[in-house]
């Protein structure tokens, strides 16, 4: 595998490599800048570890408690629902 990629770059003419090396530094230095950017964007953003105490506290838009509690509701209703209408269906006359 080396030996093809030796190959490979003896056989490219010098202006091809000199294209190729500058493609080369132009993407090492738009990953640095890419990658600068994200961290210094993250860090505005991203709080962890001894920096938590910063973070300001905040009310929640939901009550997971309520939630639970409600869906908790739902299904036993459901569920009596359910059996009423099982019962009422067993107990039915044919028409006799």
């Amino acid at each position: 595998m080396k030996d093809k990629i030796l190959n490979y770059f003896k056989s490219i003419q010098p202006e091809a490599k000199r294209k190729f090396y500058f493609e080369m530094a132009l993407f090492l230095v738009l990953g640095f800048l890419i990658g600068v950017a994200v961290k210094t964007e993250a860090a505005k953003r991203v709080t962890i570890g001894f920096s938590d105490y910063k973070i300001g506290s905040f009310n929640q838009g939901y009550s997971f408690s309520e939630i639970q509690k409600n869906l908790e509701e739902e299904q036993a209703a459901a569920q009596e629902q359910a059996a009423n209408q099982e019962a009422a269906s067993e107990g039915g006359s044919c028409g006799n």
